[in-house]
């Protein structure tokens, strides 16, 4: 039996990281879409961390599909790179600059998004975060202080948080270190359609098939 994407979502509870895997051959922008609707009906308010413009690769996708992105295009968003402006840019992180400032000024703009957002709960949804990791993957410290300082020990640790990652630029240690943080894992196939459940904290939902 097939799971109801609503379902899956349901179950889920608060502190908990889902990793969503895709290859470049995918749309996984359709959960994307799915995730955001589902925590604005509950309540919860949504941060989009947004590495070199993937978000606005997604809006671009969901709009050739004919999907109405305006309700999107509204949510606050933390921008590290890139060179596409949204609407509503509430901290910005200099990627290229030395790996410490770009901690310091992620846990900043996070800080500062939790200081006035009302409800505290909240979605956060990183979009294109493999593409900043291709850059320290080859150093294993760096991968390491990475998921210390801004995933274990981040300003929103008890909020939901939805990683979507392109699978091809990551090396064996980062897609072992985001297993290994992840409660659930999920992987996307290539129409984003369907997700399969590979990791979770019930055994009964493991190898469960989720419809888009």
């Amino acid at each position: 039996m097939k799971l109801r994407v609503v379902d899956f979502l349901n179950d889920i509870n608060n502190g908990e990281i889902v990793f969503v895997e895709y290859k470049s051959t995918s749309h996984p922008e359709l959960l994307f879409e799915k995730i955001l609707s589902w925590a604005e009906k509950n309540g919860l308010s949504i941060l989009i961390i947004d590495v070199l413009d993937t978000f606005h690769l997604f809006m671009q996708q969901l709009k050739f599909m004919g999907h109405e992105t305006s309700s999107l295009e509204t949510l606050p968003v933390i921008k590290a790179g890139g060179r596409v402006e949204t609407r509503n840019i509430i901290g910005r992180i200099r990627i290229m600059e030395e790996f410490y400032v770009y901690l310091k000024e992620y846990n900043d703009a996070v800080s500062k998004f939790f200081e006035r957002v009302s409800p505290k709960k909240a979605a956060v949804v990183f979009l294109g975060t493999e593409k900043f990791m291709y850059s320290i993957q080859d150093s294993h410290f760096r991968v390491e202080e990475f998921f210390d300082k801004l995933i274990k020990k981040a300003p929103f640790k008890g909020n939901i948080t939805f990683v979507f990652a392109l699978t091809g630029l990551m090396n064996e240690h980062v897609k072992a270190s985001w297993y290994e943080c992840s409660t659930r894992i999920i992987t996307l196939n290539e129409r984003g359609d369907q997700a399969f459940v590979k990791k979770a904290p019930k055994l009964n939902l493991l190898k469960e098939v989720i419809e888009v």
